[in-house]
Formats: C-alpha cells, sequence, structure tokens
C-alpha cells in the first residue's frame, strides 16, 4: 500500500467532483436528487474549489517521503476531513436528504479515510 497511490487517486477523485461542482452545481445536484437554489449552487461552486484545492495539495504531494512531516500533515488532514465528511454523509444518506447516489460519498470518504489513516496510524510502525 503506497502513499503515492492513495494521495494520486484521491486527487482525481477530488477533481472531477471539484471541476463538477465549479462548473455544473445544479446539474450535479440534480443527478444527486437535490434541488439547488441560486445560494445553493454558490455554495457548491465554493465547496468544488475546496475540492481542487485539495486535489493539486494531493498530487504535488504524492511523491514525498511517508515519514516527512509535510506528508504526515497532509494524512492527519485527510483523514479528520474525510472522517467528518463521512459522518455528514452517511447522516444525509440516512435521512434521505439525497437519492441512492448519496451513498457514494459516503463510501469515498470512508474507504480514502481507512485507507490514509492506515498510512498514517498502522504503516509507519510497520
Amino acid at each position: 500500500m503506497k502513499l503515492s497511490y492513495w494521495m494520486a487517486a484521491k486527487a482525481v477523485v477530488e477533481i472531477v467532483f471539484g471541476i463538477c461542482f465549479v462548473l455544473l452545481p445544479v446539474k450535479l445536484g440534480s443527478i444527486f436528487g437535490m434541488e439547488l437554489s441560486q445560494s445553493g449552487a454558490l455554495m457548491a461552486q465554493l465547496f468544488g474549489t475546496a475540492f481542487i484545492f485539495g486535489s493539486i495539495v494531493l498530487w504535488l504531494a504524492r511523491n514525498v517521503s511517508i515519514s516527512d512531516v509535510a506528508a504526515r500533515a497532509i494524512m492527519t488532514a485527510v483523514v479528520i476531513s474525510n472522517l467528518i465528511g463521512f459522518i455528514i454523509t452517511l447522516l444525509a444518506s440516512l435521512a434521505g436528504v439525497w437519492n441512492a447516489l448519496g451513498w457514494l460519498p459516503v463510501v469515498l470518504f470512508f474507504v480514502f479515510g481507512l485507507g490514509f489513516a492506515y498510512l498514517l496510524f498502522i504503516k509507519k510502525s510497520a
């Protein structure tokens, strides 16, 4: 399990979602079964910029050593943000806020959070 693969994979997922949120927020919302108002579309676009930021950081850092302090900081941020994202999207899915496609972000937050947590807390000592 290599950090560079996880960083690259998460960067690709985030850039795809980020660009879609920025350029097509209402369409993306409708795919997930949500109706976005003008202000909701603006929030989705701002959310998309955060995804684009994250993808750039992950892509540029993908070749750093797992023991590098910057890599550890990025992994910590990914684990914490994915835990929060997992909880929020899980609650939204259980409450029926969006359609069945809403389980995709639940799974993505869970898988990436778990993968980066493994690299951060377990693999370093292995």
